[in-house]
């Protein structure tokens, strides 16, 4: 439950309590000497919420207030980075877990531009499960969305052509799982498809892909990949010098975090755009994102009608 709505985009904040009160049910049961002194730990604690938590916290850009109570119970768990999470998953042979953390780790990573890292656990990931990914899992999508992303990247980067290879089959794994499901794995698609029209120097094809998947991620409500394929398209019209447009895209996508509640990763965004833009075109920008985003409410609103029924309730009918 908790990777699933991570993963889809439940808002951060909302999911962190769910995470903290299921960790504190947990840590009630578990992490108590035993007659012979040993401790008793719980692996739904220790495999599954705390890697979560750390990677809710991360993007959320939590800082503990010193005196002040945390709220998850950490005493209770043997290891408490996500890194020696994975290498204790991997020791004990955890493969459930160390999927798990392994994708929390290249997302985050991602979203943090983080991109050394993230080459790092998407290659911990291809050692552990590249055999293993032919019948589809629910954590294999987005370890394979984001081993397309992180590899692209890294083609571009280095002009080395295994990760070009790498990118490729991941592309062919979604394309084939989006035939089961469009509204699942459309834009992850077009996402990477546009991210390999890049790198391949069709740029035109790429543009077009960028704003297709942006389109189908707002419309089923994937609002970590809108934010990420914003961000990409931001990046991609600033290369091209396309410096209006990839400001816009650049400011959706810093909306787009603070809307899920990965503050850390809007800040960051933010930090970019000065290094990029700068005020005036920044502050263009915001106004016509904002005029916009007024027109779009008015016309929503002018094209309801209240009546009221038979009973004399009010109900609103669109025209």
């Amino acid at each position: 439950y908790v990777g699933r709505s991570f993963f889809s985009g439940k808002n951060i904040r909302v999911l962190i309590g769910e995470v903290e009160a299921l960790a504190r049910q947990q840590g009630n049961h578990f992490g108590n000497a035993t007659s012979s002194g040993k401790l008793v730990y719980s692996p739904l604690l220790q495999f599954y919420l705390t890697p979560a938590y750390n990677t809710l916290r991360d993007l959320q850009g939590t800082t503990d207030t010193p005196g002040k109570e945390v709220s998850f119970p950490v005493e209770k768990v043997m290891f408490s980075k996500n890194d020696d999470i994975i290498d204790a998953a991997i020791l004990a042979k955890q493969h459930g877990p160390l999927h798990l953390v392994l994708a929390y780790q290249a997302a985050k990573s991602v979203m943090l531009r983080d991109m050394d890292n993230a080459l790092k656990y998407t290659n911990l990931y291809m050692e552990h499960f590249e055999t293993n990914v032919s019948n589809m899992k629910y954590g294999s999508i987005w370890s394979i969305f984001y081993e397309a992303l992180i590899t692209f990247h890294f083609m571009r980067q280095t002009g080395e052509e295994h990760y070009q290879v790498r990118g490729e089959s991941a592309l062919l794994k979604m394309r084939e799982w989006s035939r089961h499901s469009d509204w699942n794995f459309k834009n992850k698609l077009l996402l990477i498809e546009a991210e390999c029209y890049n790198t391949r120097k069709e740029f035109d094809k790429a543009a077009v892909c960028y704003e297709s998947s942006i389109k189908y991620a707002q419309e089923h409500k994937f609002k970590p990949d809108e934010a990420i394929a914003n961000e990409l398209a931001g990046i991609f019209f600033f290369q091209r010098e396309n410096y209006l447009t990839s400001c816009m895209f650049f400011l959706q996508s810093i909306q787009c975090y603070k809307t899920w509640g990965a503050n850390a990763a809007a800040r960051r965004v933010e930090d970019s755009m000065g290094d990029k833009f700068d005020s005036d075109l920044i502050q263009a920008c915001q106004t016509e994102i904002a005029s916009k985003l007024f027109a779009d409410v008015s016309i929503e609103t002018s094209s309801k009608k209240h009546h009221l029924d038979d009973q004399g309730v009010v109900t609103t009918t669109t025209t």
